[in-house]
């Protein structure tokens, strides 16, 4: 869904579906990332160690990312399309950065929904563009969770053969 655009946001803003985590999904991330730590394999650990508002199944920061991109990934064609009618762009070179704000605790049970804003940042010297999707991760309750740019290579405009 595209949203008004603004000076801020040249290329408007973008939301997702939405996706509830579950207590299984953060187990599977933990053990399949081996992040065995008290913090999130002990639940007797983490009531007896954490603060009360971490009393209860948290995950970890990478995860957040990781399912904030897997929202954003049916969108992504759509995005670049928009972009290419104003800046001509070339095919996706890779990620060439993330830079992460976990603002708060997500938890298993939250419902969480992301809202992305495509910018460009830099045209190089041989014609790269570097757009930058900042993701804003909210929960049901409109807190947002995390805040992280990440930062995509585009080649350059293919030009077209005569």
């Amino acid at each position: 869904m595209t949203q008004k655009t603004n000076t801020d946001r040249p290329f408007g803003s973008y939301l997702t579906e939405k996706r509830t985590i579950f207590d299984a999904d953060i187990c599977t991330f933990v053990n399949v990332g081996g992040l065995h730590e008290p913090l999130f394999i002990d639940m007797e650990y983490v009531k007896t160690n954490m603060p009360p508002s971490h009393h209860r199944r948290f995950a970890p920061g990478p995860f957040l990312i990781t399912i904030a991109m897997g929202l954003v990934a049916p969108l992504l064609l759509t995005v670049l399309d928009d972009i290419s009618k104003t800046q001509p762009i070339g095919l996706m070179k890779g990620m060439v950065n993330v830079n992460a704000d976990i603002k708060m605790p997500g938890y298993a049970g939250d419902t969480m929904q992301v809202e992305l804003i495509p910018r460009i940042t830099s045209i190089t010297k041989s014609g790269n563009v570097m757009l930058a999707l900042q993701h804003i991760m909210r929960n049901q309750d409109d807190i947002i969770i995390v805040d992280f740019i990440e930062t995509l290579m585009l080649g350059p405009a293919q030009k077209n053969a005569e």
